[in-house]
C-alpha cells in the first residue's frame, strides 16, 4: 500500500515529541521534555497548552517560506543569479517563474498538511474537553480554528482547490486507503471551509480582544486581531480574485471592511513615529504589531544573513563604499557571524524609493563602486531592516520578528477597498497615514498623494506597499489581487506594477503559472491527486 505524502502521522508525532509548556514567556523554546502517545497526552491542561505552543513553533519553521519564497520571490523584484557580493543567489527558477511539471518550486504542498492535522488533532481533542477552563479553552480554539484557517487560504492561493482534510482517521489507527488519500477539493469549497473556521474563530473568541490574556507571549500567539486580519485579507482577495470555480464576489469587500476597520479601532493599535522601531529587535511586540513570529537569542534565528555581505568571501567589503563615500568596511557589524548574499533586491527597485522617505536607508545598505571619474556608482544593496541587534559579546544576533500583521497593512487593504468602493477621500486618508509617518519632519502638501482615477490609486497603493513591506513577504499577493482598473487584469500580467516596464507574466502564454504545480513525487504516489490545470 502506497504512503501519504501529506506527512500526517509525522508531523503529529515530531509535535508531541517535541512540545513543552512555556507560560509566563515570549518564548517558543520547545526543547523536548517527552513523549505522549496521542491517546494519553491529552489529559490536562499542560497538555493543551503545551500543544499551542508546538502549533506556533511549527508556523515558526514555516516563517520563511510563507514570508520570501511564497510571498516574495515572485515578485519580480528580486535578482537572479550572481549577487553584488559575488555569491550565486539561491531560488533562482521561482525568481525567473520557471515552473512546469519537473519545476515546482517546493513539493509535498509545502509540507502543510502535517501543519495542518496537528491543527485537527487539537480540534478533535479539545472541543469538548472538560479539563480545562472554559474561557481559556475557547480562547485555544479561536487560535486553532484561525491558523488552519491561515494554512488553507495559503494552499487556496498557491493552488486553487486541493484536498480539504478536517479529521484525524489516520491517527485514531484507520488506515483506510481512501481515507489517506483524498482529490483535490473545488476551489469554491475551500473557500468555503476557510470561511467557516475564520467564522469559528471569532465565536470562539469572542469578546476578548487582549494580544495575552493568558500570560503566553504577546502578540506572537495567534489573537482574535490576527483573526479580522485574516479575515479581511481572505474577503478583500476573493472580492477581487477568480480561481477555479469560484468566481469573485463583490459583496465580500463588505465583510473586509468591517473586520479590517474593527482591527484599526479595537485593539489598541498606533502607529510608531519612527520606522526603524517597528523592526527594532529590543522593542517586539510593539503598539503596530499585531501578529507575529518570534525569534529569540539561543532559541532560533531568522534569515536575515541571507540578504547581507559575507565580510571573509564576498566582494564587497573593503571593495567598494558607503554612500557618503567612505570605505565600505563592515558597517552592519557582521564579521563574528556566519553570513552570505543569496538574495538581493533589483537596483531598479531600490531606485525607485525617494530620498526623503525614511524607509529607504531603514530598509537598505546600498554599496558603491567609482567610475573612473570618481563618481560614485551603485554596486548592489544589502538588507539591514530587521537584522537583530549585537549582543553583549559583541556578536550579531539574527533574531528580528516576521511580521504577519501590523497596522499599516490595515490602513494600506482599506485603501484599496476605498478605492474599489470609489472613495477617494479614504483611499487619500489611508495612503497618507502610512506615508506622512515614513517622511517624518520631510512631509509636505507635495509628498501627499492625491487621488485620481481607479488605475492611479491601484497603482500608489502598490507603490506605498513595496516602500513600506520589503522583505515583508506582500508583493506576489499584491500582483495576484490588485488590478489595472476595476475588474480588470491583475497588475502581475502589466507592465505598470513591474519592476523594468516587463509583466511579471504574460497572460497569453503564462496565466496558469499564477498557480504553483505538484511535484511528480506527490503524483506518483496519490492516485486521488491530479495536477494543477496547465501543466
Amino acid at each position: 500500500m502506497k504512503i501519504s505524502k501529506f506527512t500526517i502521522i509525522s508531523g503529529v508525532v515530531m509535535l508531541l515529541m517535541g512540545i513543552a509548556h512555556t507560560s509566563c514567556s515570549d518564548s517558543l523554546d520547545l526543547a523536548p521534555v517527552d513523549y505522549y502517545g496521542s491517546g494519553s497526552y491529552w489529559k490536562t491542561e499542560a497538555h493543551a497548552a503545551g500543544y499551542i505552543d508546538g502549533i506556533h513553533k511549527h508556523m515558526r519553521d514555516a516563517a520563511w517560506q510563507h514570508t520570501i519564497v511564497f510571498g516574495e520571490l515572485r515578485g519580480g523584484h528580486y535578482i537572479s543569479g550572481t549577487s553584488g557580493d559575488g555569491s550565486s543567489v539561491s531560488g533562482g527558477s521561482v525568481i525567473e517563474q520557471n515552473f512546469d511539471a519537473n519545476n515546482t518550486g517546493v513539493s509535498r504542498f509545502g509540507d502543510l498538511y502535517g501543519r495542518i492535522t496537528n491543527c485537527n488533532l487539537f480540534i478533535a481533542r479539545v472541543t469538548d474537553a472538560d479539563y480545562i477552563q472554559e474561557a481559556k479553552k475557547n480562547y485555544f480554539l479561536g487560535m486553532v480554528h484561525g491558523i488552519r484557517a491561515f494554512y488553507y487560504f495559503e494552499l487556496y492561493r498557491i493552488y486553487g482547490g486541493v484536498p480539504l482534510r478536517l479529521g484525524v482517521e489516520v491517527i485514531d489507527g484507520e488506515l483506510d486507503p481512501t481515507k489517506l488519500y483524498m482529490p483535490r477539493a473545488n476551489a469554491s469549497e475551500v473557500m468555503a471551509q476557510i470561511k467557516d473556521d475564520l467564522q469559528k474563530s471569532l465565536t470562539y473568541f469572542g469578546s476578548e480582544n487582549s494580544f495575552d490574556p493568558y500570560g503566553m507571549g504577546k502578540k506572537v500567539y495567534w489573537n482574535k486581531a490576527a483573526t479580522e486580519s485574516l479575515i479581511g485579507e481572505v474577503y478583500l482577495w476573493n472580492a477581487k480574485v477568480t480561481t477555479g470555480d469560484n468566481s469573485a464576489s463583490l459583496a465580500d469587500l463588505a465583510v473586509a471592511k468591517q473586520h479590517l476597520e474593527n482591527v484599526a479601532n479595537n485593539y489598541g493599535l498606533k502607529m510608531l513615529t519612527d520606522f526603524p522601531r517597528v523592526f527594532d529587535a529590543t522593542n517586539k511586540a510593539n503598539d503596530e504589531i499585531i501578529f507575529a513570529i518570534r525569534y529569540a537569542e539561543g532559541e532560533a534565528s531568522n534569515n536575515a544573513n541571507q540578504y547581507v555581505y559575507n565580510v571573509g568571501t564576498g566582494q564587497t567589503n573593503r571593495n567598494s563604499y558607503l554612500e557618503d563615500g567612505s570605505l565600505f568596511d563592515d558597517p552592519l557589524q557582521i564579521s563574528t557571524t556566519s553570513s552570505m548574499q543569496r538574495y538581493e533586491y533589483k537596483k531598479e527597485f531600490f531606485e525607485r524609493f525617494d530620498l526623503r522617505d525614511s524607509r529607504r536607508n531603514a530598509t537598505f545598505l546600498p554599496a558603491y563602486i567609482k567610475n573612473e571619474e570618481g563618481e560614485l556608482v551603485l554596486r548592489g544593496t544589502h538588507v539591514q531592516k530587521n537584522i537583530g541587534y549585537i549582543n553583549s559579546n559583541g556578536v550579531r544576533q539574527w533574531v528580528g520578528d516576521y511580521i504577519y500583521y501590523r497596522l499599516p497593512w490595515v490602513y494600506l487593504s482599506l485603501a484599496e477597498i476605498a478605492n474599489m468602493e470609489g472613495d477617494n477621500t479614504k483611499v487619500e486618508e489611508y495612503i497618507n497615514k502610512v506615508r506622512q509617518r515614513a517622511y517624518g519632519e520631510n512631509w509636505s502638501s507635495e509628498i501627499a498623494f492625491t487621488a485620481g482615477d481607479f488605475t492611479t490609486n491601484e497603482l500608489a497603493i502598490l507603490h506605498e506597499k513595496d516602500m513600506e513591506f520589503v522583505q515583508e513577504g506582500q508583493r506576489w499577493w499584491d500582483l495576484r489581487r490588485m488590478t489595472l482598473t476595476k475588474g480588470g487584469r491583475h497588475l502581475v500580467f502589466t507592465p505598470e506594477a513591474s519592476i523594468d516596464g516587463n509583466p511579471i507574466l504574460n497572460e497569453a502564454s503564462e496565466a496558469h503559472k499564477v498557480l504553483w504545480p505538484l511535484d511528480k513525487g506527490l503524483l506518483d504516489n496519490d492516485d486521488a491527486l491530479e495536477q494543477t490545470p496547465g501543466y
